[in-house]
Parts: C-alpha cells; structure tokens; sequence
C-alpha cells in the first residue's frame, strides 16, 4: 500500500513538472503554430467577410422574386469586390508621466502652469486631483495634440526638478487596418441590403431585408466608434503630471508603502493552489497516454516471453 501511495504522488509530481514545462511555453502545444496562424485581427476581419457574404446569399435566397430582379448580381458584385484599402500611415498612441519637485509653498503656482501649458498647446486638463497636509502635492492628467507633445513636455520640466518621467508610444496601425477593413466589408453588405429594400416585391422579403439591414448597420456604427476612439488616442497625447513639494509624498508612493492585506494575501495563495492543480491536469494531458502506450508495449512483451515455444 505504501509503495502505491508513493507511486501516485511521485506519478502527480511528474504530471506537475511536464504541466509547468507545457504552460510555460518549454513543451509544444497542439495546433498550428504561431508563425503560421493569422492574427486576431485578420482572422475577424475574414470571419466577417465571410458572415456578411453568407447573410447576403441568405437573403436573396428568401427574398420572393429575387433572381428575377435586375441589379441583383450587379449587387452581389458588390461584396466580393471591396478592393484595395488605401494606404495608412503610421498611428502611434503617445504617452507619458512625469514627476517634478517644486520649492516649498510653490505647489499651486506650478499647478496652475502646467494646467496653462497644456491650454497653450490646444489641449486640456482630462483629470486632476491634490491632497495638502503640511506640504503638498497632486497629479494632473492633459490631453493635447500629438504634434505638441514634445514642446509642452520640455515646458512642464521647467516647472521644477524632474524625479523621474517615463514616455511611451504604442503603434496602432494595424488596428486602424483591421477596422477599416471590416467597416468597408460591412458598407458593401449594407450597399446590397440597401438595393434589396428598393426592389422588394412583398412585405415577407422587404422584412427579411430589414431585419439583415439593422444589424449590418448596428455594426457599421460600431466599428465607426472604435475608429473615434482609435483617432482620438492617436491625435491627442496623454501627459500625467505628478507634482509635490519637498517631503510630500504622491497618492502611488503612498499605496505601493502600504502593509498588504490579509485578503490579498489569501487570493494570492488560493491562486497558486490553482495554478498548481491547473499544471497537474495540463500535465496528466500528455503524461497519461504516454504511460498507457507504455504499459501495453511492457505488457505485450512479457506476454511474448511467456508465451511456450512451439515444438
């Protein structure tokens, strides 16, 4: 009994092992790889294509008299020859943040210029807020035009001393891409829908039409809300503008000096268990055939060696 024991806790142990050699990336994984698989983007963008054309053909198919209408091929047309979209240029989201150290009792003078600064550059303070104990300090976030974001961050370093400033930028072309992609794929379907509805010949196939039409636009207006959003990142940079005077600590500083909490604590040690449990069954996943393979050829071969000779 106490060899089984120790033989499923060291098989589980095992199992453990290859499960987290598996998830950390060490073990290959079924499917087609990484090289070769489109990316999410795209593969939406086909899948909607796809939907789009379907819902089209669906439509025609129900819509009474539909092939005898002039102009439904020329319509059909219309999907499978969206053409090429035009070239976009680079779309960077530009971001930064910046601490600065004023002299004492000059926290509101410098407060009030960078909220200037960021007026003088076409832009405008998004969200601030201050604390004041016996020194003070606040934080500021102002959005202003990309082009200008450079000017005004050398402007905000003359306001103080600079502790420290991170500036990022993250390239969203792609995304600009994929969204015009699917928005012109779903204006061709609405372009088709649309010409249905003219040339319907009974109340079942003009409903038919309007209730794929809703939804094409219902989408078309969706996509035109991201692009918003997408261009509103890109043309207006994001500055965050942390500034104390001396002896002050920011809101950050304070939470990260923080004891953590008995809560945390727990969550994060019922999160190891699971991910303990989680590399376990990732690991029986491969371990288990592999043992059943190996048992059966074990066991064919003590049955060929006891198998008599034949005379």
């Amino acid at each position: 009994m106490r060899k089984v024991a120790l033989s499923m806790i060291g098989f589980l142990a095992l199992a453990g092992v290859i499960g987290y050699l598996a998830t950390s990336g060490v073990l290959p994984e079924g499917g087609a790889s990484s090289e070769s698989a489109p990316t999410a983007g795209a593969t939406r963008a086909l899948d909607e294509v796809g939907s789009a054309r379907a819902a089209t053909v669906e439509v025609l198919a129900g819509a009474e008299d539909a092939a005898a209408v002039p102009g439904t091929a020329e319509s059909q047309m219309g999907v499978s020859g969206i053409g090429v979209l035009p070239p976009i240029g680079p779309a960077v989201v530009k971001t930064s943040q910046i601490s600065i150290e004023v002299k004492n009792d000059g926290f509101e003078s410098a407060f009030n210029a960078a909220t200037f600064i960021a007026g003088k550059y076409g832009g405008y303070v998004e969200s601030s807020s201050t604390a004041s104990t016996k020194t003070q300090s606040g934080e500021l976030t102002i959005r202003l035009p990309s082009a200008s974001f450079d000017r005004a961050m050398a402007d905000l370093r003359g306001l103080g001393t600079v502790e420290g400033q991170t500036i990022s930028g993250q390239d969203v072309t792609s995304e600009f891409v994929d969204l015009n992609a699917r928005l012109r794929t779903w204006e061709a379907q609405e372009f088709v829908l649309l010409k249905l509805m003219r040339q319907a010949t009974s109340v079942e196939a003009t409903l038919r039409v309007q209730r794929e039409l809703q939804e094409v636009q219902f989408k078309i207006e969706q996509i035109k809300g991201q692009l918003r959003v997408l261009d509103n990142r890109t043309s207006l940079a994001a500055i965050q503008v942390l500034i104390r005077e001396p002896g002050a600590v920011h809101a950050e500083q304070a939470a990260a000096g923080e004891r953590p909490s008995l809560g945390e604590a727990w969550d994060r040690a019922l999160n190891g268990f699971l991910g303990v449990i989680y590399a376990i069954v990732v690991g029986l996943g491969y371990l288990v055939p592999v043992t059943a393979l190996a048992l059966a050829g074990w066991f064919g071969y003590r049955r060929l060696r006891t198998r008599p000779a034949v005379s």
